[in-house]
C-alpha cells in the first residue's frame, strides 16, 4: 500500500482527525480484515515498542492495544502505575523520560485526569495516543464505534444516533458527537436530566425524555454505562428507575427490529441492556470488540507512517 500520513502524528482527540484521515483509517482497516483473513503477517511496527501505559482499569482497549500492536510486529510493554516509582513520588513527567529513554516510541495512555494525554504530548516528540482521559474523550473507542456502524449500513451520513444513559461523565459520549457529527450522522440525547451536561445545547443535538421517544427517532442506540465511580450519589433516583425508563429491553427492540444498538462495555446487563438482548443480530456489542482490534492496527500503522515522515 502507498505510505499514505493522517494530519497529526498522534491522537488526543477526534477533532484531532479530518475527514480524509477517517477515511484513510478505515481504508486501513478493511486492508487489514481482508488480508489477516487470508492468514497474512505484517511488519508496519516492527522495531517499535509500544507502552500501554494504564493507570485505570481496562480490559477491551488495552487488550485490543496489545493484540493490534503484536499483529503489526512491535513490542509491548505494560505499564502499571501501582507498581512503579510513581508510588515513591516520581512525578509523571519522569516517569514519561524515563520509559522514552528505554527507547519506547509510542505511548498507549488512560488516565482519570482529563489532559494528561495532552501534557505527555507536548513534552515528548514520540506518539502518544489518548485511550480515555477522566470525562474528556475516548477517540480510538469513537472510531470503531463509527466503523461498526459504517460497515452495518454502508453509510453515516444522514443516520440519527442516540446516545442513550450518562452523558454526563461519558468521555465515550464526547468522542462520539464530535467524530459522529464530522461524518454527517444526526445525534441526540436521551437519558435523565441528572445525567445530561447542562449546556447540551452547544452540541446542536435532539434530546428525548424517554427510551421510547429515541427509539421511534433512532437508526442507532448507543447505549453508555452508569459510570457510578465518577459521579455524585443522588443522581439517579435508584437502579430500577434508571433500568425502567432508560434500559433496552427485549420488547422495545422487537418493536423495531431494525435497530442498531452499540455499547462501548462493560455492560451493566439488567440495567441498561437486558440479559437477553445481545441475541437479537443487530446489538453489535462483539462485532464493535471485533472491530477495535483492526481500527488500532490501522491507526498504529498511520501514526507510525506519520511519525516516519516528520522525521525525515
Amino acid at each position: 500500500m502507498e505510505k499514505e500520513v493522517l494530519s497529526k502524528p498522534y491522537l488526543l482527540s477526534s477533532d484531532d482527525l479530518t475527514i480524509e484521515d477517517v477515511n484513510l483509517i478505515f481504508d486501513r482497516v478493511k486492508y487489514f480484515e481482508y488480508h489477516y483473513s487470508l492468514g497474512a503477517t505484517f511488519n508496519d511496527l516492527n522495531g517499535y515498542t509500544v507502552a500501554l501505559a494504564f493507570f485505570e482499569p481496562s480490559t477491551r482497549t488495552r487488550i485490543s492495544f496489545e493484540i493490534a500492536a503484536k499483529r503489526l510486529g512491535g513490542n509491548t510493554i505494560l505499564f502499571s502505575s501501582a507498581t512503579s516509582s510513581l508510588t515513591k513520588g516520581e512525578s509523571l513527567l519522569d516517569t514519561l523520560h524515563t520509559i522514552e529513554a528505554m527507547d519506547v516510541q509510542i505511548f498507549v495512555v488512560r488516565h482519570s485526569g482529563c489532559g494528561v494525554p495532552l501534557f505527555l504530548q507536548r513534552n515528548t516528540n514520540k506518539i502518544v495516543i489518548n485511550a480515555g482521559d477522566g470525562k474528556h474523550e475516548h477517540p480510538t473507542q469513537a472510531l470503531l464505534d463509527s466503523y461498526t456502524i459504517l460497515k452495518h449500513f454502508g453509510y453515516i451520513n444522514g443516520l440519527k444516533v442516540c446516545i442513550v444513559g450518562d452523558v454526563l461523565h461519558s468521555r465515550v459520549a464526547r468522542s462520539n458527537i464530535i467524530l459522529l457529527k464530522k461524518l454527517g450522522a444526526q445525534i441526540a440525547f436521551s437519558g435523565p436530566g441528572t445525567l445530561i451536561p447542562r449546556h447540551f445545547s452547544i452540541w446542536n443535538v435532539n434530546f428525548f425524555r424517554t427510551i421510547d421517544e429515541a427509539i421511534d427517532w433512532a437508526d442507532v442506540i448507543m447505549l453508555l454505562r452508569l459510570q457510578n465511580e465518577r459521579m455524585d450519589s443522588g443522581l439517579v433516583p435508584s437502579l430500577s428507575e434508571f433500568s425502567r425508563l432508560y434500559g433496552l429491553t427485549v420488547e422495545r427492540i422487537s418493536r423495531k427490529p431494525e435497530l442498531v444498538v452499540l455499547h462501548p462495555g462493560p455492560v451493566n446487563y439488567g440495567i441498561e441492556l437486558q440479559y437477553e438482548a445481545p441475541s437479537f443480530p443487530n446489538v453489535l456489542i462483539q462485532t464493535q470488540v471485533t472491530h477495535g482490534v483492526f481500527v488500532r492496527m490501522a491507526l498504529l500503522s498511520l501514526l507510525v507512517k506519520t511519525y516516519e515522515s516528520r522525521a525525515k
